[in-house]
């Protein structure tokens, strides 16, 4: 596998296990990632429509990369196993209970398999945001957590069009701890009509990626009562980011801290708003994450940009021609704020 290849076929995985972002390439008309449990299910997938340009198959043994069959040894659904692509880059999978007590060694998918590792998950971002503390594992570059939309994550463009994962049985679904949508000889139009038809039945998004593991009566309860999580997975977004510049020790604006005195950690209008660029600071320097991007700043900036966010709870905090000039900052960098309510406006 040549190095162009190999990329390729990481970005697939890494989109396939997180839910999130279409890789590059992928036309949108037909599946991005597909990975089957059993090769023998591989005729049945390529006849039903679901491949196309842009879509890779990742299947058990031998494989054909010109046509977008990926051959991987180990496994992609059982805690503890690797992933294989080649001789050269493994994945390991693992339970997120269990991460807490283990060592990262390589690159890591943290999944939720049963209740007890979707109770972890939520200790870990409750803890987030009373006291600011972040799991270190969670924020370590090379782990990626599966299922976010599931976990009260950005919805994105996850579902059928995006990634499934054919089991051992024939079964499709999103992902290895995911609700069957179809059986293997189902084309995309069925597939997407049973997604949307389960998702319907939820009060909580993408009630399918976890619909093995978890049950929906409880995910939902603790998604409606935690708006934070959006926020909360941004933010690990963010430091994982910038924990691979080896930029440590920070706080994220709204989880435990706040860079503006008076200023209450746990209320605003940024607590519920997942898009919203982040502040972020440690001892030396402060940082405003927007748009994909990372801007250092002095602490002024970055608790104006705090009361922006925040909204009428800010009110008063910081002088107004302060508030006007990070406004100017944002606009004339194609930036929005995305205030419900302008705070300071005059």
């Amino acid at each position: 596998m040549d190095t162009e290849a190999r990329r390729r076929a990481k970005e697939h995985i890494m989109s396939w296990g997180s839910g999130g972002r279409r890789p590059s390439g992928a036309t949108g008309t037909t599946v991005a990632t597909v990975v089957l449990a059993d090769a023998r299910h591989l005729d049945a997938v390529l006849a039903s429509g679901l491949t196309g340009p842009g879509t890779l198959v990742f299947t058990p043994g031998p494989g054909d990369l010109a046509a977008g069959i990926v051959p991987y040894g180990g496994s992609l659904s059982e805690p503890g196993e690797d992933f294989a692509l080649g001789e050269d880059f493994y994945l390991q999978t693992q339970d997120y209970a269990s991460s807490a007590f283990m060592s990262v060694l390589g690159p890591t998918v943290l999944r939720v398999f049963g209740p007890s590792d979707f109770s972890a998950f939520l200790a870990d971002a409750d803890r987030a945001f009373t006291e600011g503390v972040f799991p270190e594992y969670l924020i370590t570059p090379a782990v990626l957590l599966a299922d976010t939309a599931a976990l009260g994550g950005p919805r994105g463009n996850d579902g059928p069009a995006l990634r499934l994962y054919v089991d051992t049985e024939g079964r499709i679904s999103l992902s290895p701890t995911g609700s069957p949508l179809g059986t293997v000889g189902d084309d995309l139009p069925a597939l997407l009509a049973r997604y949307e038809h389960v998702n319907a039945a939820s009060e909580a998004p993408c009630a399918v990626s976890l619909g093995a593991a978890v049950p929906e009566e409880a995910r939902t309860a603790a998604l409606q009562v935690r708006p934070f999580l959006g926020r909360y997975h941004a933010a690990v977004k963010a430091l994982r980011a910038l924990t691979a510049q080896d930029i440590g020790g920070l706080k994220v604006s709204g989880f435990g801290h706040r860079v503006t005195p008076g200023l209450a950690a746990d209320a605003g209008d940024d607590l519920t708003g997942p898009g919203l660029p982040l502040v972020l600071w440690n001892a030396e320097q402060s940082y405003v994450v927007a748009g994909g991007r990372v801007f250092a700043v002095d602490r002024a900036f970055a608790g104006a940009v705090e009361c922006l966010l925040a909204g009428p709870v800010a009110e008063g905090l910081t002088p107004g021609h302060v508030l006007d000039q990070v406004r100017a900052f944002f606009t004339e960098r194609g930036l929005s704020l995305q205030t419900r309510t302008p705070v300071g406006a005059r």
